[in-house]
């Protein structure tokens, strides 16, 4: 193994004996013998007459579970139908009149993926109804879930214990006996898109599905993606958020017709969609960089907790411009919309802040939910004033600081593109594998070049390593390149007309005095 590789590897894991698993391409684990995986076979298996619903998610995840179990489902010969909802007029999950439409339309089984536990109400209206509901998801389970049958990796075994929304429908569909190598290939795109723990049944999805890939281009998955030979961050740099951007901008496009071209095998039409994908998520890119340069001019960067709001802001955009603010600032960013109903927001955090800790107190949400870094909610018109009133308070007793950073020193001659290429043995990385971040000490930089008018910097070291430093802030501007102490960051290699060579992506620079 090249030293750089080496390096990585014992600066994760410090247990030599777990070194082997790190190192080598995981198999998939055997199908799964969970009672709930036997119980769906056993449904479906004598059940082949009746229409089934599949009740989706509008993120990469859940477009993808639903394409895998649509696409399964038709292989073994029953009639398929699917509806992912409107993000912004309907929002996240299954909902009631859905319920109500697809029992009209005859369908006798509903079958939802990347959600549903928490769909209570819906899946008491399909009970109702007398519709059998079959409810596969890999999200937190609050509540008991009124459904026939759950599948869920809580009630599988330990080595499927991280799969995403599609990872376990896929797992479903495996153990039909009908898996493709193009279902691998989608549940490996959403493994990462849904950035989950990197390890057990997800690191065999992710390393088998982007074998695949890179040995034949798929024609749906490639076409989508810049680089023609594709690692984690690639696919979740230039796939996941062009299959985001339609669920986002749903006042511009269809989030279904994601899964139509995912199901299509017309080659011309495959064209169109892949154009209308690209054109919708060029669209999402503008009206991002338009929103986060109103938000930054709208922002009290003195406020401890940085908090916008704008009736103009698009719904589906608030959680990337909120986190632009996050990264930019160091500091928890909300960024608010308003439409009839009242206030639509999203919040973004630093490593060490909990959103979720932070905002549980506030007594009148109208819909709350997310993740340590990562929430939205909803108020009513009249109760914002009270809100800011909480945030303000709030900071002034909550504790949290931000974890101090470990980066692995490394020289620039140590960083060539035989050392870069080794990483590719400990791929791919992710949460439970992260991949450190790299620190050149004293870099003797030889030339600076600044890009579009100073918004980016290009420097040169005088071993001839390039150093990109994106969106560098206002303090780097007026800072002097003789004060630089490090550079924090990543590793890559840039494709360029034909030519690779080593790169290294400023994260942090580090500043004497």
């Amino acid at each position: 193994m090249e030293n750089l590789a080496q390096k990585v590897l014992q600066f994760i894991v410090s247990d030599p004996k777990e070194w082997d698993y790190w190192t080598h391409t995981q198999r998939l684990a055997p199908v799964s013998q969970a009672p709930s995986i036997q119980s769906f076979v056993d449904f479906i298996s004598t059940h082949k007459d009746e229409k089934i619903f599949v009740g989706g998610d509008y993120d990469c995840d859940g477009i993808l579970a639903t394409t895998i179990m649509v696409h399964g489902l038709r292989r073994y010969g029953i009639e398929v139908g699917y509806y992912i909802p409107d993000r912004i007029r309907e929002g996240y999950g299954l909902h009631p009149q859905t319920v109500q439409k697809a029992h009209a339309k005859g369908y006798t089984t509903i079958i939802t993926v990347d959600n549903g536990v928490k769909a209570i109400d819906a899946l008491e209206k399909a009970k109702l109804y007398g519709m059998t509901t079959i409810v596969t998801d890999h999200h937190e389970i609050e509540n008991p879930v009124p459904c026939d049958l759950l599948v869920h990796p809580t009630n599988m075994e330990p080595v499927f214990s991280t799969l995403c929304g599609a990872g376990v429908a896929f797992e479903c569909i495996r153990a039909l006996g009908l898996a493709t190598g193009y279902d691998l290939e989608l549940a490996a795109i959403a493994s990462i898109g849904d950035v989950m723990i990197v390890k057990g049944q997800t690191r065999a999805i992710i390393q088998q599905g982007l074998k695949r890939l890179n040995e034949k281009a798929e024609s749906h998955i490639s076409p989508l993606a810049n680089d023609r030979q594709l690692n984690e961050v690639n696919v979740g740099f230039q796939i996941v958020p062009k299959l985001n951007a339609v669920g986002r901008l749903s006042n511009l496009g269809n989030v279904n017709t994601v899964v139509r071209y995912f199901l299509c095998s017309d080659r011309s039409q495959l064209f169109t969609f892949q154009q209308q994908i690209n054109q919708l998520n060029d669209r999402r890119k503008d009206l991002s960089m338009q929103m986060v340069n109103h938000a930054k001019a709208k922002c009290a960067l003195q406020e401890e907790v940085l908090l916008v709001s704008d009736a103009s802001y698009h719904e589906g955009i608030i959680g990337l411009v909120a986190g632009n603010l996050c990264n930019a600032y160091h500091k928890p960013a909300i960024v608010m919309t308003k439409n009839q109903e009242g206030y639509k927001a999203s919040i973004r955090s630093p490593e060490g802040f909990n959103c979720m800790a932070f905002l549980k107190d506030f007594p009148s949400y109208a819909t709350f939910g997310g993740h340590a870094q990562a929430a939205g909610f909803s108020l009513s018109p009249q109760d914002y004033t009270l809100f800011k009133k909480y945030i303000h308070d709030r900071i002034q007793t909550f504790q949290w600081e931000e974890p101090h950073l470990e980066t692995l020193s490394v020289l620039p001659e140590e960083l060539s593109l035989s050392a870069i290429q080794s990483l590719d043995q400990l791929r791919p990385f992710g949460p439970g594998f992260v991949c450190p971040s790299f620190e050149l000490i004293h870099p003797e930089i030889q030339s600076m070049f600044p890009i579009q008018n100073g918004k980016h910097v290009r420097y040169i070291l005088r071993n001839g390593l390039e150093c990109m430093n994106f969106n560098q802030t206002e303090q780097e501007k007026q800072k002097s390149v003789n004060q630089i102490y490090s550079f924090v960051g990543q590793v890559q290699i840039n494709q360029f007309r034909g030519q690779r060579k080593p790169s290294f992506i400023i994260e942090t620079i580090n500043y004497i005095g």
